[in-house]
């Protein structure tokens, strides 16, 4: 009997786009095993989902299929690109592919009222992965306990829009999201937030926000810069691949350290590394390293 293959269950999800919103059973099938048999079932980096998107050209026929591969053992998001025709058939295979942010516009679901405006948010959209779900539950009742007002978005409720909504109107003090990223971006329940959308903010859009993405290779050219030139205060990610496990640990010991205890934020979080991450130097934190209270006033700002 042969071995099972490392990635034969893993899920394929194809995702709607502004062009085409929602696959038949068929067309999804034919991406899903383009996807599978090009790229899951040649590789053996062990996966935990794949989110497609397709791209169209003007006429509206697909032309490649963009893969967001999330591994299972680090929130790494290897991105590869199937050029396709018209049935799915694979014309040509990159598997490093460096996406044009904004190439593909996703099918987002923009809420029908306004969400109110907390002071923190936190996140993640694989709840699945039990330490992600725990690192944000943990966060969510810490910030609560401390007084203040807190959101908690899991799964589905970690989408574009919402992302989108609190990080670019909301002027919060603090927003942690657990989950895949590559250096461009993050990969939520129903797409990505991209380094583009940060920088087409306008100055003064994330401040005064600690923003904590533990996510692989965030912390680098394009997102990390765009980052801070739309007005983050403070800013952490991945330097590199980060794992899935202690990589929760130095998420939570942070906001713990820099919430709870009070120290100053740049300390805290090489501290929190060195107790709890196997490799020094992993995360990056640029901006305020200073104290996390009291809080800089901003323009527009909450106070």
């Amino acid at each position: 009997m042969a071995d099972k293959h490392v990635n034969e269950n893993v899920p394929v999800i194809v995702m709607g786009t502004a062009i085409k919103a929602v696959y038949g059973a068929t067309e999804s099938k034919q991406i899903q095993n383009a996807v599978r048999d090009r790229l899951l079932l040649a590789s053996m980096e062990p996966y935990h989902k794949v989110q497609v998107v397709v791209k169209h050209k003007a006429s509206g026929k697909p032309e490649a299929i963009i893969a967001y591969m999330l591994r299972a053992h680090t929130y790494t998001a290897d991105i590869a690109r199937l050029d396709v025709d018209e049935q799915y058939s694979v014309r040509s295979v990159e598997r490093s592919y460096v996406p044009e942010g904004g190439e593909v516009e996703y099918a987002i679901t923009v809420p029908k009222k306004p969400l109110p405006c907390p002071d923190m948010v936190f996140g993640t959209p694989v709840p699945e992965i039990a330490t992600a779900k725990a690192a944000v539950e943990y966060a969510y009742k810490l910030g609560t306990s401390l007084g203040y007002k807190c959101v908690k978005l899991l799964g589905p409720a970690a989408s574009v829009a919402n992302y989108s909504h609190y990080l670019g109107t909301c002027h919060l003090k603090a927003f942690g999201n657990v989950g895949h990223g590559w250096t461009g971006g993050i990969v939520l329940a129903d797409g990505n937030l991209e380094a583009p959308w940060f920088d087409s903010r306008p100055k003064n859009t994330l401040c005064p926000e600690v923003i904590y993405f533990n996510s692989c290779q965030t912390f680098n050219p394009p997102l990390q810069p765009a980052i801070m030139k739309a007005g983050a205060r403070t800013f952490v990610g991945g330097r590199v691949n980060l794992l899935i496990g202690p990589s929760e640990n130095v998420f939570k010991c942070f906001w713990t350290e820099s919430l709870k205890n009070k120290q100053k934020m740049g300390p805290a979080l090489t501290g929190c590394e060195k107790k709890n991450y196997p490799t020094p130097g992993s995360h990056g934190i640029s901006g305020d390293l200073g104290t996390f209270l009291p809080i800089p006033k901003c323009l527009r700002g909450k106070e």
